[in-house]
């Protein structure tokens, strides 16, 4: 299903509000179409481009998706970096809503709490864009 930017914009800033994502250990949150461009991102601090991290998540999750299909594998539903200072999750939203998600975290996030918010935003988002049509 085919949504607007502007509505993918405000469903994902409803979701962001919604959700406590500083209390999660989510210092930054991007929505971002397959082909990198930005709908909407959680920055409170005003660190990062969200042109860069959204063309940044679309290829490396086109990387992942090919390195799936070399070996079997079909699409790419979560994509981890981990490193001494955080994590940071690239997730697909839903096949019926062409978005993707980044997730930077703290160290001091927990990944299995984290992962389950990333899929409460996927889903809060699919549901405001569902809302919204």
């Amino acid at each position: 299903m085919k949504t607007n930017l502007l509505s993918a914009s405000i469903a994902a800033n409803q979701v962001f509000d919604q959700i406590e994502l500083p209390l999660n250990g989510i210092t930054t949150a991007v929505i971002t179409t397959l082909d990198g461009q930005d709908v909407a991102i959680y920055d409170p601090k005003q660190e990062f481009s969200a042109v860069r991290l959204s063309a940044m998540t679309s290829s490396l999750v086109a990387i992942a998706r090919s390195v799936g299909k070399e070996v079997g594998f079909s699409g790419c539903d979560r994509l981890m970096l981990e490193t001494p200072t955080g994590r940071i999750i690239f997730r697909s939203l839903d096949s019926k809503y062409p978005y993707l998600l980044c997730v930077v975290t703290n160290q001091d996030a927990n990944l299995g709490h984290t992962v389950w918010v990333v899929d409460k935003i996927a889903k809060n988002f699919v549901q405001q864009l569902d809302i919204s049509h």
